[in-house]
């Protein structure tokens, strides 16, 4: 069903995680802003954790893979952050701040974990459901 509350977050969580790959910028110079899209395998990591938020929605009746879907999906988006701090160090780029791009990473990554949460929820919902029959 698409209209529980787990769709919403995931569905957040997919569009947060685009809208940060191309509004806000993850590292700042005093006139330069560096969006994500300057770091190629950060973004493809950001995306893959989009479009898996999307790919749970329509999982809805095997509750058990949202639940992996929703833990890959944060796994690929601690990835993603942590490619961003570590290429920031690699690349020379002490002297550049992190932007705000960079902590926007924490929204999509708690809409996934409460996301999760409420699947975890509607399972143990569905389980005892199932006792009382």
């Amino acid at each position: 069903m698409l209209q529980r509350v787990q769709s919403l977050f995931f569905f957040f969580s997919a569009i947060c995680s685009v809208t940060i790959v191309y509004a806000f910028p993850v590292l700042q110079d005093e006139s330069i802003s560096y969006p994500l899209e300057h770091f190629t395998y950060t973004r493809l990591f950001v995306f893959l954790s989009a479009a898996l938020s999307v790919f749970a929605i329509f999982q809805f009746k095997n509750r058990k893979r949202q639940q992996l879907i929703a833990y890959v999906a944060r796994l690929m988006i601690a990835i993603a952050f942590l490619l961003v701090v570590f290429l920031h160090k690699e690349e020379g780029m002490e002297e550049r701040a992190f932007g705000i791009g960079l902590f926007l990473f924490f929204i999509p990554y708690l809409a996934l974990f409460l996301a999760r949460y409420f699947v975890k929820k509607d399972e143990k919902l569905v389980k005892s459901a199932d006792r009382i029959r």
